[in-house]
């Protein structure tokens, strides 16, 4: 590191340690929020498609199958990362009154994600909910996810991954101004990453 007096730590310092400083905050935000990208975009390369079209939850009879289960898994994380990036990012250990905002880390996160969902009554919300949560009746087909919001989704699924994977490229290169980084993911000086299979 050139300049010794930037330095603040190490990646493996206790997180409450730098607690106060909004970079470290941010770094591992963006590490935990591109894990579950990671996890979100493997469930969405392997749904059941027809004419390169994801086939719509409405479409499904009371016996999914496979296919089905990955489609709601894949809908679920995904409403689990908008979340993260929009209303609240979760903590075992963080007292509340040391939480913050998503907001006041993701200063440019895009319109077009935060306004997400445009669907009515918070089904996208609550078909998380159903999804994790076991229910006394089937519920997963009361959620009328048609074809058209299955399409939103899609987009939200693209624009979240390319802010995402941008967002963390960018913050890695500024933690390493001031923090030792972790060894294991680098990226070369025209953007690409090694091993990228390990971040999951």
């Amino acid at each position: 590191m050139e300049d010794q007096e930037k330095f603040r730590g190490s990646f493996t310092d206790e997180w409450k340690l730098h607690k106060d400083d909004l970079l470290w905050r941010k770094f591992w935000a963006l590490w935990e929020i591109r894990r579950k990208w990671n996890w979100t975009n493997w469930f969405y390369q392997k749904l059941d498609r027809t004419n390169e079209e994801v086939v719509a939850p409405k479409c499904w009879s009371l016996f999914g199958g496979e296919n089905f289960m990955k489609l709601c898994l894949w809908i679920s994380l995904l409403r689990s990362l908008h979340e993260g990036l929009t209303e609240n990012l979760d903590s075992f250990d963080i007292p509340s009154k040391e939480k913050i905002h998503p907001s006041e880390l993701f200063k440019d996160l895009p319109e077009s994600i935060k306004n997400f969902p445009l669907i009515k009554e918070n089904s996208f919300r609550d078909f998380r909910n159903a999804v994790f949560h076991c229910q006394w009746s089937p519920t997963l087909s009361k959620f009328m996810l048609d074809e058209e919001i299955t399409k939103q989704l899609e987009e939200l699924h693209k624009s979240i991954g390319f802010w995402v994977n941008e967002e963390f490229r960018n913050c890695y290169k500024e933690f390493g101004k001031y923090y030792e980084s972790p060894p294991c993911w680098i990226y070369s000086s025209d953007g690409t990453e090694s091993m990228p299979e390990l971040f999951f």
